[in-house]
């Protein structure tokens, strides 16, 4: 807990110091929308699903990136509400915060490998985790990939602990044939272990 409330607060110091902004793009394809990202000083921060990408930059760089996306043909492009330019290099600063924060930290290797979001990978060591930590603010997301690594490699169910099914979603988009399910509170926790 320690770790994400810092993460969290020096993430919002770089969102303060550099602005930024992030906008979904629905329904383009990613060549198309690297192109207008290396054109409008953005990057693509999100790989969420098929079809659903996030930009993310200066607010300026969005605010270009995503009239350039309608005008090359985006389904829809919708503007997200956070206090910063996450995923990008504007984020450098809370990366270098995090990574005093992280040299403090004794961790171990998993037990079980935990799948990157930067790269969609499976990470086995502490030292792989401390530099996942670090990479993935200012790294896009690779949430549609990392889904199609554990799917190919044999994990068939997804439970999602937390309020809200946004993740859920994704993986529904990404993946119909897998079992889904949420965990909203301590109904949920019951229903998951009967239900075995």
């Amino acid at each position: 807990v320690f770790l994400a409330r810092e993460r969290g607060r020096l993430m919002q110091e770089a969102g303060t110091a550099s602005p930024g902004a992030m906008a979904a793009v629905l329904g383009m394809e990613e060549d198309v929308l690297n192109e207008i990202c290396r054109a409008t000083s953005t990057v693509i921060a999100n790989f969420n699903s098929p079809g659903q990408l996030v930009i993310s930059g200066p607010v300026d760089g969005i605010a270009s990136a995503s009239q350039m996306a309608k005008e090359k043909g985006a389904g829809r492009v919708v503007p997200l509400q956070v206090s910063g330019a996450f995923h990008s290099p504007l984020m450098k600063p809370a990366r270098d915060g995090l990574a005093h924060i992280i040299d403090t930290i004794t961790f171990r290797d998993p037990s079980i490998p935990v799948i990157a979001n930067t790269t969609a990978q499976p990470l086995t060591s502490a030292g792989q985790i401390k530099t996942e930590l670090l990479d993935q603010l200012c790294t896009g997301v690779q949430w549609q990939r990392s889904v199609e690594y554990m799917v190919a490699n044999g994990v068939q169910r997804f439970i999602e602990i937390g309020p809200g099914k946004v993740l859920t979603g994704l993986v529904k988009r990404i993946n119909r044939q897998v079992t889904l399910q949420t965990i909203n509170g301590a109904a949920d926790i019951r229903q998951l272990f009967t239900a075995r």
